[in-house]
């Protein structure tokens, strides 16, 4: 039986499914839902916060999986077509299919070298070995019982000049890890970085192809392949390497003695708890023995808060999986925090998972057909990984419908929010299943409307502990809202509910709408405009309970706040309000916002026409050194730092004496490289800014780590015309949302508008 291989298994499920019927606040900032998967598989997801006086500190973000052994739900460990390489959670989905297998949960497993994807422990699947490898590791047999602890793998083979040498199997060679045997589960080629002595095999006709724990085969000798570092793996067939300088000179002259017609077998041995194990992956440091926190560990980063994944195993032989986040809103977790957590879960044996970018946990919720992401990855989205240990139960055919859920199962809310629900059906066996008719909504607070319901914006202390209920057929579904007197933190937004607001600057008399978020311990809050109260100050205009803003007619510039408020928590941003839209061309122009916002900060200027009115002209072309100015005047950057550089550009006397500074600048700092042209470098001063080089120029300002790479060719249609040097800097760009084109096109090579560099400059302020 083979594993894994492609499909789309969108885990990009995007509702809110906080769990369960139940759900917990304690004093200390602890929120814990619970919510059933399957049968005896459970989801939990926790929340922890340090309360001190300015509020809560150190928020950690965790999931827990917990699995009972049974029939109906079994784990697994599967990795993708080959060992080598990487493959995402999603590419499973083909392979659950082809086995009629359907996913429950599942989390990333092995620590793996990420340049080639190869585990470092070893890893059996469908109670093949597939790769060697003695680290501490976490085994299942077929019945789903767990073992944990050192396997004590080795292979050995004899026949010909080879008397019972060790050999690893499916690793990367070096010249000093002896002799190793690849089989077409590492690839279709041995892949070896250095150059190889090979010897092909493949099995006698009376011999097993492949290695159990316990297990031998007898393969024979077809093929000798002398200095080669990726030799061909011939299908159902292997390969014999070594080092062509390998250290161990006795081993490298005993294979190069090996002869084409030899017989050689190999012979897999494990320690007795391991015999027989059907699915089987490393991991690193043994974090719980006996029942007792570690406190000795040899991980590089035992000491940091990372991303965190640990599996244990209780007495009573229940499963259970953490994990711990690293991102905005959690800290992450050290080595010794993660022991003495995994005891607290009643684990009396406990290993450390890879962690970091790798922790995952996806999460198939009852009535769905597609797997989401239930914890917050660290990259921001799932990494691909070399293997995976999921829950798995045979796919069987929808029955009638016997279970409702209803999603968000628990969600925290403010006074007048709408929240709004979604109704699933499963069979017995949590399979999706078609909703029942004549369905009976009900609560015991609020209003009810098409699968939504709207508290009302009375004062919290009237609400009571609101349920929602929908019945149908002897079957209920319940989810609870919580109402909040309280909340950990606000966000001033645009009307969107996405875009951030820092700071307004608007001309006088104009309205802007605005709307907040909140959060609690990390977790969203459903709120409405008006479930806040909104203030203003320094008499910079006035403000609805809905969020409307409305600047104050003023003869200067005015500056105050806008302050938003729940209970006793409040965020407020500073508000600059001018005596109009300080350029005569630029009212209703679609860029109109982003403009006033850079001119208010003074990121940039116009020019004075002939009316002496103030002018933009949003719709020019902007050249090379009007766009460095502005950008210097966006970084805040102090021009006379850089007043002795000396220019390299032969044609730096074009370059205006209002420009020449920030020029100086923008090649000092890297930002500007100029342009080589038979041997001589040019900056073009006057020369009219492309969108690419715009866009390179910006890119190099952002974070080494801001945006990842997109594929260019497949999301705009002139992505031929962008220049090789600028492909990996629009790529960012478009990653980070600095730009999104037009039309599915770029228009790398068009002009670069006035108004273009004030929404890029913008969006790289707000990214």
């Amino acid at each position: 039986m083979k594993r894994v291989i492609a499909c789309a298994l969108a885990l990009c499920l995007t509702v809110c499914l906080f769990s369960v019927p139940a759900a917990a606040v304690s004093r200390d900032g602890i929120v814990k839902w619970t919510m059933p998967l399957a049968t005896s598989v459970d989801l939990i997801e926790m929340t922890h916060a340090e309360e001190t006086a300015d509020g809560p500190k150190n928020l950690l973000q965790q999931n827990v999986l917990t699995y009972e052994p049974n029939l109906t739900v079994r784990p697994m460990v599967i990795y993708g077509s080959t060992l080598y390489g990487r493959s995402t959670m999603s590419k499973i989905a083909a392979y659950l299919e082809d086995e009629n297998l359907s996913l429950v949960a599942g989390v990333n497993g092995s620590f793996f070298d990420m340049s080639t994807g190869i585990p470092y422990g070893f890893v059996v699947t469908d109670g093949v070995l597939r790769t060697s490898g003695n680290v501490n590791s976490v085994g299942f047999s077929r019945n789903g019982g767990v073992i944990i602890g050192n396997p004590d793998v080795h292979i050995f083979v004899s026949g010909g000049p080879l008397n019972n040498a060790e050999v690893f199997y499916n690793k990367v060679l070096t010249t000093g890890n002896g002799i190793g045997l690849y089989s077409r589960d590492y690839d279709t080629a041995t892949k070896n970085p250095i150059s190889a002595y090979n010897v092909v095999l493949t099995p006698t006709s009376d011999s097993k192809s492949e290695l159990t724990l316990p297990g031998e085969m007898t393969l024979k000798v077809t093929k000798i392949v002398e200095n080669t570092a990726s030799c061909p793996i011939p299908a159902n067939g292997f390969v014999l390497s070594i080092a062509e300088k390998s250290t161990y000179s006795s081993a490298l002259s005993s294979l190069k003695a090996v002869q084409v017609g030899d017989t050689l077998t190999f012979s897999a041995l494990c320690d007795d708890m391991w015999k027989g194990i059907a699915y089987a992956c490393g991991g690193g440091d043994m974090l719980v023995e006996d029942g007792e926190a570690l406190t000795s560990f040899t991980l590089d980063t035992k000491d940091e808060q990372r991303a965190r994944t640990a599996i244990g195993r209780k007495s009573d032989g229940t499963l259970v999986i953490y994990t711990a986040d690293e991102s905005s809103n959690s800290a992450g977790i050290d080595l010794y925090d993660l022991a003495d957590k995994m005891a607290e879960l009643g684990c009396d044996t406990a290993l450390n998972l890879d962690g970091g970018g790798s922790t995952m946990v996806g999460v198939q919720y009852p009535g769905y057909d597609k797997c989401a992401t239930a914890n917050s990855p660290t990259d921001g989205a799932m990494r691909a990984c070399a293997n995976f240990i999921f829950f798995v139960r045979e796919k069987t055919e929808a029955e009638a419908a016997d279970r409702l859920f209803l999603y968000p199962a628990h969600s925290f809310a403010l006074p007048g929010a709408k929240i709004g629900f979604s109704l699933k059906a499963t069979d017995l066996n949590y399979m999706p299943a078609d909703l029942p008719g004549d369905l009976s909504w009900s609560s015991n607070y609020g209003t009810l409307g098409s699968n939504s319901l709207t508290l009302d914006g009375a004062s919290d202390s009237a609400i009571p502990a609101v349920t929602v209920n929908v019945k149908a057929d002897g079957m209920r579904a319940s989810a609870s809202v919580t109402v909040l007197s309280q909340v950990t933190d606000i966000r001033i937004t645009k009307e969107d509910g996405k875009t951030k607001v820092k700071a307004l600057h608007v001309p006088g008399e104009s309205d802007v709408q605005l709307a907040a978020a909140a959060t609690y311990y990390g977790r969203s809050v459903i709120s409405a405009a008006n479930s806040f109260t909104w203030e203003t100050t320094g008499g910079v205009g006035s403000i609805t309970q809905d969020g409307k803003f409305t600047a104050a007619s003023v003869s200067k510039l005015t500056e105050g706040t806008i302050k938003v408020s729940y209970g006793q928590t409040s965020v407020s941003v500073p508000v600059t309000v001018s005596p109009a839209n300080p350029f005569s061309d630029t009212k209703g122009h679609w860029a109109e916002d982003y403009i006033n916002d850079l001119y208010f900060e003074g990121t940039i200027t116009g020019s004075t026409g002939k009316d002496g009115k103030l002018l933009y002209r949003p719709d020019d072309s902007m050249t090379r050194q009007e766009f460095v100015v502005a950008l210097m005047r966006y970084l805040g950057t102090n021009l006379a730092s850089y007043d002795s550089v000396s220019l390299p550009f032969v044609d730096s006397k074009e370059i205006g004496t209002w420009a020449l500074d920030a020029m100086k600048a923008a090649y000092s700092l890297g930002y500007m490289g100029g342009s080589n042209e038979l041997g001589k470098l040019y900056a073009h001063p006057t020369s009219t800014i492309t969108r690419q080089e715009a866009m390179v120029i910006l890119a190099r300002t952002m974070q080494a780590d801001t945006g990842s790479s997109v594929d260019l060719d497949k999301k705009f249609s002139d992505s031929a015309k962008i220049a090789d040097w600028a492909k990996d800097s629009l790529a960012r760009m478009v990653s980070a949302g600095i730009i999104s084109g037009s039309n599915g096109k770029l228009n790398p090579t068009g002009k670069v508008t006035r108004a273009e560099v004030a929404k890029m400059l913008w969006a790289l302020e707000n990214q």
